[in-house]
This record gives C-alpha cells, structure tokens and sequence, in this order.
C-alpha cells in the first residue's frame, strides 16, 4: 500500500459502502416491488445486489488471507450466475443480507488495517487472470463495491 493517507482513505471508503448501501436500500421494506425489477435482463435486481454483495465479502476476504498466509497460492475463479442460482439469491432477504453485508465487511476492514507494508506487495493466481498482488486484490472489491452502487443508483433512478 502507498502512504499512509492512501492505505487510511481506501479503508475508509470500504468501511462506508455498507453505510452507503444501507442508506440507500434499509428504507425499502422487504416486499417493496422495487427489490425484484429488472431494468436490465442481464444484470442483478436490487434483491440479487445484495446477496451477492454478502457472498463476496468472504470470498474476496479468503483470497486475501491465502495470498498473505501462502506463497503464490492459486485463487480460483468462480461463477457468480451460478451462485445467484444455487443460493437463491431472487428470494434471499434483503435486509437480513445488508446486516451480513455489513458485519463481514467491518471483519474485512478490522484484517486489512492489521497489514505490514510489505503484505500488500504479497502475490496470488487468480484463474484465469493470472498473478495479483494483495493489494490489487484489495482494489477489486472496492471497484466491485463502486460497480454495484453505481446499478443501484440507476435501478433506484428508473422511472423518475
């Protein structure tokens, strides 16, 4: 990681996107139609957003801790449709998936603070990308929080 108002601005921002998600999202009462419109048909629901954003957080925190603890390990790709399917993510709730959400990305903020400057240049595989430093691997999941807010801004916006 850079200096250390970069390492403390990018944790700051991965701790805000549950506060973020929240602020947009906890008014919405579980069966608000606007959890499950699919403005776009290739892309997640409001309801699917948030499963999916509770699954990545371990995912992304597992990859993380095998890349710090092993040497070149290889993180395999998975297939996140597939996942939408197996864990139900068209009926999962809500709001049961932002407190998960929001747990699990405080747990992910508390490993990431503890970091060495020299963790952050540790390396893995990633199938099928190939070599990621940590701290790449860190960036993704904020550029994966950055993507989603951004969908669910559009999907909040539609209609207005």
């Amino acid at each position: 990681m850079q200096p250390a108002y970069v390492k403390k601005y990018f944790l700051s921002a991965l701790n805000a996107t549950p506060e973020i998600l929240e602020a947009f999202l906890s008014p919405l009462p579980a069966e608000d139609a606007r959890w499950d419109a699919r403005p776009d048909p290739e892309r997640f629901t409001l309801r699917e957003i948030v499963a999916h954003l509770a699954d990545w957080n371990p995912i992304f925190l597992a990859r993380i801790e095998r890349t710090l603890k092993e040497d070149l390990p290889i993180l395999p790709d998975m297939d996140e449709s597939q996942m939408a399917i197996d864990r139900d993510y068209a009926h999962a709730d809500p709001h049961a998936c932002l407190a998960r959400f929001r747990t699990d990305r405080a747990n992910m903020v508390v490993f990431l603070s503890g970091l060495m400057d020299a963790d952050w240049t540790r390396v893995g595989v990633r199938e099928p990308h190939g070599p990621i430093s940590l701290e790449r691997q860190a960036v993704m999941v904020l550029s994966h929080d950055s993507y989603h807010l951004e969908q669910i801004v559009q999907w909040l916006n539609q209609g207005k």
